[in-house]
């Protein structure tokens, strides 16, 4: 389970699925082997930048996660 309440929303992950493929034209295309290297291991981080008001993904470390608080990354002043 996340700890953020918006990966835990449905509506807000098709939210961002239909952003990302209307972005990228109006379709996305994901290969079998893509979806093979997921693992659970691998830790998605979603940001605010209230200078911006963009919503930013990226993949964290988990040592990142262990010594940081979560609403910092790096000297970045974004908002979880």
């Amino acid at each position: 389970m996340s700890h953020n309440k918006y990966l835990d929303d449905p509506d807000y992950l098709f939210a961002l699925l239909v952003t990302l493929v209307k972005r990228e034209g109006g379709r996305l295309c994901l290969t079998q082997a893509e979806m093979e290297q997921v693992t659970k291991k691998d830790l998605l981080g979603m940001y605010w930048d209230p200078k911006n008001e963009d919503v930013i993904l990226r993949i964290v470390e988990p040592d990142e996660v262990m010594r940081k608080p979560l609403n910092k990354v790096s000297t970045e002043e974004f908002e979880n």
